[in-house]
């Protein structure tokens, strides 16, 4: 009888896991495929590593098929407005008499216009402007910095996604949380 009650518990609270995140999707759409992302910033190849990233997140969740314009019965489009790379903290330079400010950590911000439309109503699910960032330091390598990159909390050899070089990674950090920030927004539209 216990296993039963055991069995039947999981089966609902299964059940019900996948209800509350399909269920905030319209139910007539089942898929999404994503434009050609829109870069109107100076950083090459910045689309076509959103766009990788961003597709590869959609299939890992799961929530929706993502197919091409012709199959697909909802469309994002995704415009880079900007990617600022800006002073984040300072600190005294204490090596020289000077008293002059150093930058301790930079910040990579990407601004992002975001737009899912529903193909088969001809309206617009979600209009968004979703500005995530990654944080570096000055030396060569992200894992060794003592900057919590990503603001999760971790640190270095504590944190399985810093690593390699610190401006490359910080943008990596930035576009992970893009593609997990879309992906949020979206379940949540309805």
């Amino acid at each position: 009888m216990r296993k039963l009650i055991i069995i039947l518990g999981l089966f609902f609270l299964g059940g019900c896991m996948y209800y509350s995140i399909r269920g905030s999707i319209p139910a007539h759409i089942n898929s999404i495929s994503v434009a050609p992302i829109v870069n109107e910033t100076t950083e090459f190849g910045i689309g076509d590593r959103i766009m990788t990233e961003l597709t590869d997140y959609l299939i890992k969740q799961n929530i929706l098929e993502v197919l091409n314009e012709n199959e697909a019965e909802s469309r994002l489009t995704i415009t880079i407005k900007s990617l600022d790379d800006k002073p984040l903290t300072y600190s005294l330079n204490n090596k020289t008499n000077t008293n002059y400010e150093r930058v301790e950590e930079w910040q990579i911000q990407i601004h992002a216009e975001i737009n899912w439309h529903d193909l088969t109503r001809d309206e617009s699910l979600l209009k968004t402007n979703l500005s995530p960032w990654g944080a570096y330091g000055s030396g060569t390598d992200i894992s060794t910095d003592k900057i919590d990159n990503d603001n999760d909390g971790k640190v270095d050899e504590d944190d399985d996604d810093e690593f390699g070089s610190p401006r490359e990674s910080a943008i990596r950090i930035a576009i992970d949380k893009l593609s997990e920030q879309l992906v949020n927004q979206i379940t949540s539209t309805w």
